[in-house]
């Protein structure tokens, strides 16, 4: 069992994420945005995040920066949810390990439960490259 967050201001996204991944016997939680995730990982350092990239204010590409550039969340398998697979921001996102990068539009729920179940837990590994995919 993982512990996931979850980081996406669409309530909706965020809950279907949540239950699917709860369901599958992970620990699932959400934040709705950067400020709130940065406290969530603060309280406790999940196994896996799940990151949407177009959030107000910190948006996912900064927030990963952000992640990155602690010592304690460096190597947390993170996987990019996007509207936008053609976002030129996501050639920062490879730079910062993405596992995945996930299109909203097209992908499936058991496609990123795969994804959690092959990469969380291997935070003592370093992120390879991501794989773009829809």
């Amino acid at each position: 069992m993982a512990d996931v967050l979850i980081i996406d201001d669409d309530p909706d996204n965020c809950e279907v994420i949540t239950r699917f991944l709860t369901r599958a016997g992970h620990s699932a939680r959400s934040a709705p945005n950067g400020r709130r995730a940065l406290s969530a990982l603060v309280a406790r350092v999940p196994d896996f995040i799940v990151l949407d990239v177009l959030m107000p204010g910190l948006d996912g590409i900064d927030l990963l920066d952000v992640i990155r550039s602690y010592l304690r969340w460096t190597l947390v398998p993170v996987a990019i949810l996007t509207a936008f697979p053609e976002d030129p921001r996501l050639s920062r996102a490879a730079e910062l390990g993405v596992t995945r990068v996930f299109t909203k539009s097209a992908f499936e729920l058991n496609d990123l439960l795969a994804c959690v179940n092959e990469h969380a837990g291997r935070s003592s590994e370093p992120p390879g490259r991501p794989e773009a995919r829809g």
